[in-house]
C-alpha cells in the first residue's frame, strides 16, 4: 500500500508525517506500507525547513532534508491513500481514497507552522505525532482503516 502524506508547500507538515510514520510502522513491525509527501503549492526547489530537521532529530531521526515534491498525475495513480494535513486541503487532491489527518486520528486539522516561532513547529510535531499513533493503533488493529 501507498500512502501519502500532503500539506501546502512540502516543506514542514507532510515530510515531518512522513518520516515519523516511516519510523512508527518500523518500529511497530508493520510492513507492506510505502510512506510518501508532496505538498499541492510547492516552491521549486526549496528544502525542507530546518526546524523540521531539528524536530526530527528529537524523534531519533536522522534526515538531511529533501526537495519539494508535488502533486503529480504519476502520484495519483500510484498511490492509494492519500492524508492531508486540512480538510481544506482534500479539495486540491483529485483521487478517491481522501481524507485529513485529523478526521482519520479524531482530531483537528494539523496547524501550519510556517512562518511562525519555533513553538508553533513544536505544537504542529506533537499534534502530527499524536495523531500519527492513533493511525498506527488502527492498522494494527485493523479498524476504521479507509
Amino acid at each position: 500500500m501507498q500512502i501519502c502524506f500532503v500539506c501546502t508547500g512540502n516543506t514542514c507538515r507532510s515530510p515531518f508525517a512522513e518520516k515519523l510514520f516511516n519510523k512508527m510502522l518500523k518500529s511497530n513491525k508493520i510492513g507492506g506500507i510505502s510512506v510518501t509527501s508532496c505538498g499541492v503549492n510547492v516552491v521549486e526547489g526549496a528544502m525542507t525547513s530546518p526546524e523540521v530537521l531539528i524536530l526530527l532529530k528529537t524523534y531519533g531521526i536522522n534526515f538531511k532534508g529533501k526537495k519539494t515534491q508535488k502533486l503529480t498525475k504519476t502520484k495519483l495513480n500510484k498511490t492509494h491513500l492519500f492524508i492531508t494535513m486540512t480538510k481544506k486541503l482534500k479539495e486540491f487532491v483529485p483521487a478517491k481514497n481522501v481524507y485529513s489527518l485529523g478526521e482519520l486520528a479524531g482530531g483537528d486539522d494539523v496547524v501550519d507552522p510556517y512562518g511562525g516561532d519555533f513553538s508553533s513547529y513544536e505544537y504542529m510535531a506533537n499534534q502530527v505525532c499524536a495523531y500519527l499513533k492513533v493511525l498506527v493503533d488502527k492498522i494494527k488493529n485493523m479498524k476504521e482503516m479507509p
